[in-house]
């Protein structure tokens, strides 16, 4: 299984504090040479403070209401790595009075394969005709230990190859004009999305937040579940 990213969300309510964390960061958290502090919009959504790290495939988003943290082109074996990233995070955001309200881990990644139509199949109810399907698109979520939700995506997908074409004044054509005749599928794999997050304790825990019990707790579970759940799922049809 390839890992093409981990992430992790922090949601809060909206800070007024932003330049207290942005210097905590800068102390504290030194895998950027440079973040940079934008000034708030309307949209709670918009980032306020970005941090990128082009080296190490890193970056880290903070808007008025989340924090996101995100390693790309990693593996399951930067566990430990990822684990003192999250963990110093959310301990700056503590220290600056910042509330947890709720944590989400995140992984994306494919496997490659022959036939996923044919692996993803097995999940589908069988009055379906499968052998006419050309795309299949699942989500499975649900509650774990009547703490956490787990939340898992696959769908099937395609790594096309596709021959370059020119207009008649020697422009390239965009792809969504561009007829699928002459291309060439290079791999088919299936694409994975694993999540992990407290929204459970917050909807049904009166004053929750999230704490570093829970936050361990869930990264324990990521890194202790991910593969064998996604096998179950893809082998044997059960999560």
């Amino acid at each position: 299984m390839k890992v093409n990213c981990l992430s992790i969300t922090f949601w809060f309510n909206i800070i007024d504090n932003e330049n207290e964390v942005l210097k905590s960061l800068q102390e504290e958290f030194d895998d950027y040479n440079k973040y940079e502090l934008f000034n708030k919009t309307d949209n709670l959504m918009q980032p306020i403070i970005t941090g990128v790290n082009n080296q190490e495939k890193t970056n880290l988003v903070v808007s008025q209401i989340n924090l996101q943290y995100n390693m790309d082109n990693t593996s399951l074996k930067d566990e430990k790595k990822f684990k003192e990233k999250a963990l110093k995070l959310y301990n700056i955001l503590i220290k600056n009075n910042v509330k947890v309200l709720h944590t989400a881990l995140f992984v994306n990644s494919e496997i490659t394969i022959d036939n996923p139509l044919k692996s993803l199949e097995k999940i589908i109810n069988s009055s379906f005709n499968t052998s006419e399907l050309v795309d299949i698109s699942i989500k499975l979520s649900k509650c774990h230990e009547e703490l956490f939700y787990k939340i898992v995506s696959l769908f099937n997908k395609k790594q096309v190859k596709m021959p370059k074409e020119v207009d008649d004044k020697g422009r390239f054509i965009p792809l969504p004009l561009i007829s699928f005749n002459g291309s060439f599928v290079e791999n088919e794999m299936i694409d994975i999305s694993y999540e992990i997050n407290d929204k459970y304790l917050y909807d049904f825990t009166k004053n929750y937040s999230t704490t570093e019990f829970y936050l361990n707790k869930m990264l324990y579970l990521l890194f202790s579940d991910i593969e064998s759940d996604i096998n179950n799922i893809l082998e044997k049809g059960k999560f």
